[in-house]
């Protein structure tokens, strides 16, 4: 598949503007949109949707008098007047940071003090975008030089603005996914008797290398079921195990990973070598779950249906809803999307939303793990993923 272009430059201002109307509809007074990132993924999706600009510098601790707040962006966003993006990292290509007020340097946080300053969001109600970055020696720092500033979640902006995806950004995760999807395939030819997790992950890492791709993160885990079941898995890394597969064996792996910082996430599941009916039947109940939740899938249809008929046809199989992670799926592109496909969300779908719809199965020792990637359409859905489905 040819590589999409690049995001349109016009795309950012008009992002920028719906954000100042929503926050001026919310009675703030501007916004500071906060970013994370470190020459891998982190939390960067905001600062990129609003500005196209991600910081290759990894996080280290402040050192006052040197720099400060490395790894992170800023960008201050009153709803009228100048708009400024703080960053302490310069990018390879200018274009690539869309915005014409833009300041780098290595003391982030006197620079971010001074920009506000500028914008005169000096006192009011300010609201925080991408708060779970803002550490609490920015967040200090700031309350310190502004006391007359209430600060205020709204994470909320950017959520709604980011959940409908441009036309330029669908065929960047379309692009994501295929390059996700040649992965994965390459990750399961590899799971074989004889090769390590480790093994199977570097064949996938190969292919993400060659397309620009870099991995967010490998669930990966196998074993054998029944009377005496057993597991091989390790957390950090998750593909760390020494262990060599064997015949007999039960496999799976949830990739994820970003492509020009669009996300993909699969999953798949095999045996090693001849799959026994019980191990086919628990990789088989959570891809006919999801196919399920997929046939429910158009606009006007809300998230907590979707994530329903994906439970009552796993039920139906006579599977339990259960794990780690409650829910069907959610939203993709700069990072995890809203919306949640999950039953408590009643977000009412639209058209050109991007959604991994998702589930893992344990059932007497094997595991089961299943995950497309679909764009919503006027009439149903249109379906990302094309990696090989069935391995057995």
């Amino acid at each position: 598949m040819k590589k999409p272009a690049a995001v349109p430059a016009n795309e950012f201002p008009e992002r920028r503007e719906r954000a100042r109307k929503a926050a001026k509809a919310a009675g703030l007074a501007g916004l500071l949109v906060c970013s994370r990132g470190g020459g891998t993924t982190d939390r960067y999706g905001d600062i990129k949707y609003f500005t196209n600009f991600y910081t290759r510098f990894p996080y280290i601790p402040d050192v006052p008098g040197e720099w400060t707040a490395r790894a992170h962006a800023f960008l201050i966003l009153p709803i009228e007047g100048e708009e400024i993006l703080v960053a302490d990292d310069k990018p390879k290509r200018d274009e690539e940071m869309a915005i014409d007020e833009r300041i780098v340097t290595g003391d982030v946080i006197a620079s971010v003090i001074a920009s506000l300053k500028k914008a005169e969001l000096t006192e009011g109600r300010v609201g925080i975008v991408g708060a779970d970055t803002l550490s609490w020696s920015v967040h200090s720092q700031l309350a310190a030089a502004f006391p007359e500033v209430t600060w205020v979640p709204a994470d909320e902006i950017a959520k709604e603005i980011r959940k409908v995806k441009s036309k330029a950004e669908i065929e960047k995760l379309r692009y994501a996914s295929w390059v996700g999807c040649r992965a994965t395939e390459a990750m399961l030819e590899t799971a074989v008797a004889g090769k390590t997790h480790g093994e199977v992950v570097a064949a996938g890492m190969e292919v993400l290398a060659k397309h620009g791709g870099i991995l967010y993160n490998n669930f990966m885990s196998s074993g054998r079921g029944g009377n005496n079941p057993t597991s091989v898995a390790t957390s950090f890394p998750t593909w760390g195990s020494p262990e060599v597969l064997e015949d007999g064996d039960w496999f799976h792996c949830g990739i994820s990973g970003a492509v020009d910082g669009y996300y993909f996430d699969h999953a798949r599941s095999k045996p090693i070598g001849n799959g026994t009916a019980e191990q086919i039947r628990v990789f088989e109940a959570p891809m006919l779950a999801v196919q399920a939740a997929m046939a429910k899938v158009k606009p006007g249809v809300t998230a907590s249906e979707v994530a329903r008929a994906g439970r009552e046809k796993l039920e139906e199989l006579g599977f339990e809803f259960e794990g780690a992670f409650k829910g069907f799926g959610h939203g993709v592109g700069l990072g995890w999307d809203a919306p949640w496909l999950i039953e408590s969300d009643h977000t009412v779908l639209e058209k050109d939303m991007v959604l991994c719809v998702e589930r893992s199965v344990r059932h007497m020792g094997y595991v089961g793990d299943f995950e497309e990637t679909i764009l919503v359409t006027e009439n149903g859905y249109e379906k990302l993923t094309d990696a090989r489905v069935k391995w057995w």
